[in-house]
């Protein structure tokens, strides 16, 4: 059994994202015989995303992926952003979800459901667009029928809310330091804007280095949840080491 495993997620999968930069992707993941887990955002309406002509076929294409294997989640409904509050795990000020009510939030989450439910996706697994969610979000996903969430910072999964939070600690391809689980964060539709130039040869060094330890998200997803009380306690420490601790050592050794 493999000491190091590793998801591919892919992000902001919608009609108008840039769909060349999207099938190289997933044809090289093919060609080593990888399956991602892939975010779709049901009724995409960030002026962002609006790369290319809404695609005809999106969603026969969507269930093309997962009969071959893929996982789909849904990554947000809208991928707007509504709010500037932070969320569990973020201090990012935008958001999609934390901050507003449940009331809101269940329906925000019920009609992204629908939409992939009418279209024949049927999915347990969501992550929130920009990171950012809160208490609301997951007790709204877990009244809908979600069991997981891709986006936690501690270092096992727990449960909060009803809802498994899976450790993404990762912001984009990860370092493999030794033993561990990894997620490696796509955005296809970045790759041509600066700091991005080499997200393309990251992934192809990730691929073909370390195949054998890439797995689907059901193999992937294999840990039982670990004590709610210390991951907790973990996950506030990564928060406050990554947001204030190490960037106030970064301006000192700068001096």
């Amino acid at each position: 059994m493999n000491k190091i495993k590793i998801l591919i997620r892919i992000d902001d999968v919608c009609p108008t994202m840039n769909r060349q930069t999207f099938d190289r992707v997933m044809g090289f993941l093919d060609k080593y015989g990888v399956k991602a887990l892939l975010g779709v955002i049901p009724d995409c309406q960030d002026p962002a995303l609006a790369i290319d002509e809404p695609c005809k076929d999106f969603w026969e294409y969507v269930r093309g992926l997962q009969q071959d294997g893929h996982t789909i989640a849904m990554h947000g409904y809208q991928h707007t952003f509504l709010t500037k509050a932070d969320g569990i795990i973020t201090r990012n000020k935008i958001s999609e979800f934390a901050g507003l009510s449940y009331d809101n939030q269940n329906e925000r989450v019920k009609r992204g459901k629908q939409i992939l439910c009418q279209n024949e996706i049927e999915t347990g697994v969501f992550f929130a667009p920009a990171h950012s969610y809160d208490d609301n979000t997951l007790r709204a996903l877990h009244e809908n029928g979600f069991k997981y969430v891709s986006d936690g910072l501690s270092y096992l999964p727990y449960i909060r809310k009803g809802v498994v939070c899976l450790p993404c600690r990762a912001g984009g391809i990860p370092t493999i330091k030794g033993d561990g689980y990894y997620t490696a964060i796509i955005h296809p539709h970045e790759w041509g804007m600066p700091g991005k130039v080499n997200a393309w040869g990251q992934l192809e060094y990730l691929v073909s280095n370390y195949r054998d330890y890439i797995v689907p998200f059901d193999e992937y997803n294999d840990r039982k949840p670990s004590c709610a009380v210390i991951q907790k306690l973990d996950e506030q420490a990564y928060f406050v080491a990554r947001n204030k601790i190490y960037p106030l050592l970064r301006k000192v050794l700068k001096k």
